[in-house]
């Protein structure tokens, strides 16, 4: 009887350790699935409804530029999305994930902390035929390029230090604004101009003006103005994505 006791407690045990290891496997495939697997140029997010909804922009504006541009085009975007455009694209970037060039990654920074007559002569410089950047103000996402944009900032800062300052960045009350407190050298930026060109023309949703960034909560500074240099090429469905062409020498001198 102590034997058989015995033998029923090692079953039980043994039985619960496989329960255990079962849950954990089950567990560990989800959260890998979830987590790891969908890759990250697809993005998710959920209805009010609670409805998955799927995110696809970057595919969205990856494919337009590879039906919509030269083969031999030059795509200037901070150096995040270079090898997703190389690979999705199959367009040539000025920039891609291999960030050991310093200058050459401060010189993007350069382009796009400055204002707009200043940019258009290191884009033609470098030959550049487009500009992207990700934006996320209308969908509330937070990864876009104007909440990186302290780093190439910063970074241009350190090696274009005549060009570009930190300090003139940030609002009198020392913070990172993109509203009416925002400085003139952001109000000013190519990535300013690029992420908020006809943001107030969307119409703005329940208790929130138009021009109301999602991301920041914050009303935008600078609603209304022109594009000099650059002509909208591409919005994505969501304003996630945006790509400029960058006007060629000629329209400039001899045109608007």
């Amino acid at each position: 009887a102590e034997y058989m006791g015995d033998s029923v407690v090692a079953v039980t045990v043994l039985t619960t350790m496989f329960a255990c290891c079962l849950v954990y496997v089950n567990s560990s495939v989800w959260v890998t699935a979830e987590a790891y697997s969908s890759p990250s140029i697809v993005l998710s997010t959920q209805t009010h409804s609670g409805e998955r909804r799927i995110i696809d922009d970057f595919r969205e504006a990856y494919r337009w530029l590879s039906q919509n541009t030269l083969e031999d085009s030059r795509i200037m975007a901070w150096w995040d999305y270079g090898y997703q455009m190389n690979a999705m694209a199959n367009r040539t970037t000025i920039a891609d994930n291999n960030t050991w060039n310093n200058t050459h990654i401060a010189t993007i920074g350069r382009v796009l902390a400055s204002n707009e007559e200043e940019a258009y002569k290191v884009m033609r410089k470098l030959d550049v035929d487009y500009m992207l950047v990700i934006f996320g103000g209308k969908l509330g996402y937070s990864s876009d390029d104007i909440n990186k944009f302290l780093w190439p900032i910063r970074i241009s800062a350190g090696v274009y230090p005549e060009h570009v300052r930190e300090k003139d960045f940030f609002a009198a009350d020392g913070n990172y604004r993109v509203d009416r407190q925002a400085p003139k050298a952001m109000l000013q930026s190519v990535m300013y101009k690029m992420c908020y060109y006809r943001f107030a023309d969307l119409p703005g949703g329940y208790q929130t003006p138009s021009g109301y960034d999602r991301t920041r909560n914050s009303e935008i500074g600078r609603k209304q103005f022109k594009l000099q240099h650059l002509a909208e090429a591409f919005t994505s469905e969501n304003w996630l994505v945006r790509i400029y062409k960058v006007k060629p020498e000629s329209n400039r001198l001899g045109g608007p």
